[in-house]
Order: structure tokens, then sequence, then C-alpha cells
């Protein structure tokens, strides 16, 4: 537990070298719905790479992550800030919290589908994650 504490502190999203860039949609991933503002959205975000594995890897590599585009997708701002760095089942438990968040996630198992993709694509590591969201989307994690 430590360890993961030590991590979070020293994450700095700098040392991704990443540079957002506009996306060819209005149409966010997350909510198939048109955004008035849309922005690229990591789908194994960041800090989240970080903590599970990426606090090891040369500059070189994190900067691959940061830009590859398997790992983006189109999202409404709002949704984007909503989820932040969380993985699946606080993504999930935020869009459903009832804070007046307005928006509803219509696919939820493709996002859980490309997340773990991206996680083994990159051998990071799914300790910190719940079972349930990737049960529930047919995945089983070892």
């Amino acid at each position: 537990m430590l360890a993961s504490a030590s991590f979070a502190e020293g994450y700095d999203r700098k040392d991704f070298k990443y540079r957002s860039y506009k996306p060819n949609t209005t149409i966010g991933f997350y909510t198939g719905k048109t955004c008035d503002y849309i922005n690229i959205d990591h789908i194994v975000s960041l800090k989240d790479a970080y903590e599970s594995g990426a606090a090891y890897w040369s500059t070189s590599k994190k900067k691959i992550f940061a830009r590859d585009k398997s790992n983006h997708v189109p999202s409404c701002r709002g949704v984007n800030r909503s989820k932040g760095s969380e993985g699946p089942s606080n993504f999930l438990r935020r869009s459903n919290d009832g804070k007046g968040l307005d928006y509803e996630i219509v696919r939820f198992c493709d996002y859980v589908e490309k997340y773990y993709e991206v996680k083994v694509k990159y051998g990071l590591s799914f300790q910190s994650n719940k079972r349930r969201p990737f049960e529930s989307c047919g995945i089983t994690l070892g």
C-alpha cells in the first residue's frame, strides 16, 4: 500500500510528454451524443498507467503510451472531467451518482474492453481494479 502512495506523489503528467489534438468528430465515445465541446480522453489515464506500472518506464515509453491512439477516444468535456483518472468501477459510479451529471454511459462494455486491451498491451497491473465491471462485460481478470 505504501508503494502505491509514493507512486501517486511522484506522478507528473508532464513526464508523459502528451499534447492533445483535435478530434475529428463531435460525437462522444462514452455517451454516443453530440458534444458542445469535445476533447481526447485516455481510456487508461496517464495517472492510472503510472500507478499500475508505468512509473518504471523510460521517458520514451511513457511518451509512446501517451500518444498511442488505441488508448484515445473522443469525449465530451464534462464526461472526461468527471471520469478524471479513474478506472472502470469509479467511472461507472460517478456517472450514476445522482450529483447532477447529465450523461449516461451507453458504451460501458466497449470502454471496459478497450481499457483491458490497453492494460494488457502495455503489461500494466490490474491490482487496483475491481473485478466486477470486467466480469459484467465478460472479461475475466487473471
